[in-house]
């Protein structure tokens, strides 16, 4: 009788381990098949938040869509939200000022931009202030590898202007805007229209804004009808041609829209 009395306790003990194990596997799977849905949440949660319109080395990506002068320009993000950026540490005449109106050199400048980023792709680089009080978005414009502020500092169609605490690159900028001003190119033609807190028209003269530079032989003049040609030496009309602008190169003068004339 002992005997199957430890049969049966043996049998017994048996069973009850067995349920004990798939009890303790049935928790492990259960555990994996947790952790493995907490690791597709988290893939998930990672590719929500994934900025599509930001680029990594320099910050929001998007495309020009308006320009609306020389430094503002409105541009749609990939995420199909768009923002009117103005250009940081640069300061172009007005063309649209309610009180200022159209100063010189504004349309050339808003030219320059218009056809150099219409259309186009562009890194927006933030410096400290992101914004100004407008809600607009201060931003370094990068075409490419070309800083957008520095080139209209170089060709004469934009001056140095510091904002602190936005001031990331103002030293690169100094310096190529002492090359154009002593070049006397485009806003730095003028005696005394630059000054520290922006331009002043009173003293433009329409000899001072003719006058060129050495270098600078193109000859932009605007027909009786509005029609912008430019005459580059050796045209027929070259030497009896009375200029309104000068420009050193056929890219400038076209950016300012001037179309070449036909002989």
């Amino acid at each position: 009788m002992s005997k199957i009395k430890l049969i049966l306790l043996t049998a017994i003990f048996l069973m009850v381990s067995g349920c004990a194990i798939e009890e303790q596997q049935g928790s492990t799977e259960n555990q994996q098949s947790d952790n493995a849905g907490k690791v597709q949440e988290t893939d998930k949660s990672a590719a929500f938040n994934s900025n599509d319109e930001t680029d990594s080395d320099k910050g929001l990506a998007g495309t020009v869509v308006y320009v609306v002068d020389g430094d503002t320009f409105d541009v749609q993000l990939a995420n199909g939200k768009k923002e009117r950026v103005r250009m940081t540490l640069v300061d172009t005449p007005e063309t649209k000022h309610p009180r200022l109106g159209v100063q010189p050199f504004g349309p050339e400048a808003s030219a320059y931009t218009k056809t150099l980023l219409t259309d186009k792709k562009v890194s927006l680089e933030m410096d400290v202030q992101e914004r100004d009080r407008y809600g607009r978005v201060l931003a370094y414009v990068w075409l490419n590898d070309k800083l957008v502020n520095e080139q209209l500092i170089a060709k004469g169609l934009a001056r140095v202007a510091v904002f602190p605490p936005n001031t990331k690159y103002v030293d690169r900028f100094e310096r190529v805007q002492q090359k154009a001003r002593e070049q006397r190119l485009g806003i730095w033609s003028v005696e005394d229209y630059v000054t520290d807190r922006g331009y002043n028209a009173e003293s433009v003269k329409q000899e001072k804004r003719t006058a060129p530079a050495d270098d600078c032989k193109i000859k932009g003049n605007i027909s009786s009808s509005g029609e912008k040609i430019y005459h580059i030496p050796g045209n027929q009309s070259y030497d009896i041609t009375k200029p309104e602008q000068m420009f050193c190169t056929k890219a400038e003068a076209e950016a300012a829209g001037f179309r070449a004339a036909k002989r």
